[in-house]
């Protein structure tokens, strides 16, 4: 006769309530974009993520948008001890790390003479 352990219970438990697979938010917020390369600007202003911990092969959805009529922004993932970049998007889309590791995000204007403007951004878990 099989008795399922306690461990497996609960593992089959969550994975019917879907607590398994639902996207988690890692971080969100609102910054200024990197027009200025500094985390904080002279004027104080922010201008990156606080920082995160990423996990090894767990998938993360970054989105973002930037306020304004005609401007466009790239997120760059920076690891937050070097500031070495670690990965790139230039538009909303999946990022899976290669190692676990905490990094922030920056997002450069990419139009001439549109930069200091807000990014609204969100990082979760992928569905």
């Amino acid at each position: 006769m099989y008795i399922p352990s306690a461990q497996s219970v609960l593992t089959a438990g969550l994975a019917l309530t879907g607590s398994l697979t639902k996207p988690r938010t890692i971080v969100e917020g609102s910054v200024l974009d990197y027009a200025v390369e500094k985390c904080e600007d002279s004027e104080g202003h922010t201008r990156c993520s606080k920082p995160f911990v990423v996990t090894k092969s767990t998938c993360y959805q970054l989105e973002w948008r930037t306020e304004g009529t005609f401007t466009h922004t790239t997120a760059e993932v920076r690891d937050a001890g070097s500031g070495e970049l670690v990965f790139y998007r230039d538009t909303n889309g999946d990022w899976t790390p290669e190692k676990g590791e905490l990094v922030y995000l920056d997002f450069k204007p990419k139009i001439p003479a549109t930069g200091n403007q807000t990014v609204h951004y969100t990082v979760r878990t992928c569905e």
